[in-house]
């Protein structure tokens, strides 16, 4: 492989090149109102993280593309509060200021569904900080917890403390697994009624492995039936999706197996697309060419023949990943297809790239060429195509 891969890699993520990424940090909500995420919080039972920030500020900057992105502060964030941010100058951010006296920036806060403030912090926090910062909202009376962890030592199993220690164990970031297999047990055990059980379960399921995600594909219709077939749906493919994402960093084909399950309990009309996508992208980055060019192929021709978008993802991860040329030469027809249906800088550029890499310099001069044409017309910079129209002009001076 030639070493030009690593540089252009680099600079394709920040040009015009788009590379498909799974972003695991904080989901927040940009479509409601500071009033709707207060009733969202009431209703929900869950507190408010709010984010309060100016287009200006740089620490801002560095917590929302640093911090706010990591993996771990998004699984604790996405699953116990209702994530909101404001430009405090900008519309209703501006009234949040004046309500709460922000005066410096970033500033952090954390609020009950009455809109009172259960932790704020003003300027920026690492991830364990910004963690640290949401169990101490979480629990803000100290050994309110440690209480209800002796009461469940001393063998209290009755279903209304059970339900308020696994409320305030999630809040406080502690993994309510253990929790919930116990209440589940002492649910059937005690033959608790099974539309008072449904909501603590549904609520306290949110990732794999989890003694719920049992109850949840059992009793798929009692489920359907009080949330909605597309609530559920939802739930169930969140989950899938995050059990994949374990299944590719163990390279773990029975975690597949057990997120394939648990996305086929979702339903709706496009889970086989979606089954069909996850194996693609398991495979695609665990197994060997031969092996994840079947999934690829099968699901581009299945699903998405004409989606250039992924037919340019496609391409370039091929370009990146194998120096087979049959394979190579695959990608460069996924390339050439995505050119052809939309003729932008960022297909012409994965085009030139692939030619590149085959040797064919005339070809991936021409298609940098193109792609500089069309990054001006659509006014940004093709940074990529530029580096390798000049090193393909070096290579070819060094060989005379």
């Amino acid at each position: 492989m030639k070493n030009l891969t690593f540089i252009s890699l680099l600079t394709l993520l920040m040009t015009c090149t788009s590379i498909t990424t799974y972003a695991g940090g904080i989901d927040f909500n940009h479509e409601i109102t500071f009033d709707q995420a207060l009733e969202k919080a009431k209703k929900e039972g869950k507190l408010i993280f709010m984010d309060c920030y100016t287009s200006w500020c740089g620490p801002c900057k560095r917590l929302a593309a640093t911090v706010f992105t990591d993996s771990s502060v998004g699984e604790y964030f996405n699953d116990n509060y209702i994530n909101v941010k404001f430009d405090m100058e900008k519309g209703e951010g501006t009234s949040i200021a004046t309500r709460y006296q922000i005066t410096a920036y970033p500033t952090l806060l954390w609020l009950d569904g009455n809109g009172s403030i259960k932790n704020k912090v003003v300027g920026g926090l690492d991830v364990a900080g910004l963690i640290a910062a949401g169990k101490k909202a979480a629990d803000p009376i100290p050994g309110i917890l440690s209480a209800m962890d002796k009461k469940y030592g001393d063998g209290n199993r009755e279903m209304a403390f059970m339900e308020e220690y696994l409320k305030n164990y999630k809040l406080a970031g502690r993994d309510c697994a253990p929790i919930l297999d116990e209440y589940i047990k002492q649910a059937n055990a005690q033959k608790w009624p099974k539309e008072a059980t449904i909501p603590t379960i549904y609520q306290h399921t949110y990732r794999y492995p989890s003694p719920g995600i049992e109850a949840l594909m059992s009793d798929r219709s009692a489920y359907v039936s009080k949330y909605g077939a597309k609530a559920y749906g939802d739930k169930m493919s969140n989950i899938a999706t995050a059990a994949l994402a374990d299944a590719k960093r163990k390279s773990n084909e029975k975690m597949l197996g057990n997120a394939l399950k648990i996305a086929k309990s979702a339903g709706g009309p496009n889970v086989k697309q979606q089954v069909a996508k996850m194996e693609m992208d398991y495979y695609f980055n665990t197994a060997s060419a031969n092996v994840y060019d079947k999934y690829v192929t099968d699901y581009i021709k299945k699903y998405a023949p004409t989606d250039t978008k992924l037919l340019n993802d496609v391409a370039w991860q091929y370009y990146i990943n194998t120096n087979d040329e049959k394979y190579l030469k695959k990608a460069m027809q996924w390339a050439y297809k995505a050119v052809n249906i939309q003729n932008n800088c960022t297909n012409n550029t994965t085009y030139a790239y692939l030619q590149y890499k085959l040797g064919n310099y005339p070809e991936a001069t021409k298609n940098c060429d193109y792609a500089i044409i069309k990054a001006k017309e659509e006014n940004i910079k093709p940074v990529s195509a530029l580096a390798l129209k000049e090193a393909i002009k070096k290579e070819m001076e060094t060989t005379k």
